[in-house]
């Protein structure tokens, strides 16, 4: 598995839940994870398709199960938060928002990509 150039979560299966989205600090690239709130409350969104800074498009709240790089080799089943500095999952929650958990290709090394379920309120 890679991800495509330039994208931090590709949607590998399911059928996510969407909200609206509008930006207001730049453009969003498709599959750039965007972090609401602060952290330790702060909700995890993706979007599904570029989104123009102050035009309403739409991102994906959970249910999915995306290809994202695992940061600390995280293992199957762990819980993982989304590290917005390295834009990448971690095991490590303090600073990031909760993403979900692995489910696949988990435990191969630190930098390697895993599939994720984006549950981020569990």
């Amino acid at each position: 598995m890679a991800l495509p150039a330039g994208c931090q979560a590709a949607l590998r299966h399911g059928d996510p839940i969407v909200v609206d989205y509008t930006p207001s600090s730049g453009n969003v690239a498709a599959g750039q994870v965007i972090i609401l709130g602060n952290t330790g409350s702060a909700l995890s969104l993706v979007a599904q398709s570029p989104i123009v800074n102050n035009v309403q498009g739409a991102a994906e709240v959970a249910d999915g199960v995306y290809e994202v790089t695992n940061l600390n080799n995280a293992a199957n089943g762990a819980k993982v938060w989304w590290d917005g500095t390295n834009n990448k999952v971690t095991s490590v929650s303090t600073n990031n928002a909760l993403f979900g958990y692995v489910v696949a290709n988990g435990g191969r090394g630190a930098n390697t990509t895993c599939l994720a379920f984006h549950t981020p309120w569990y």
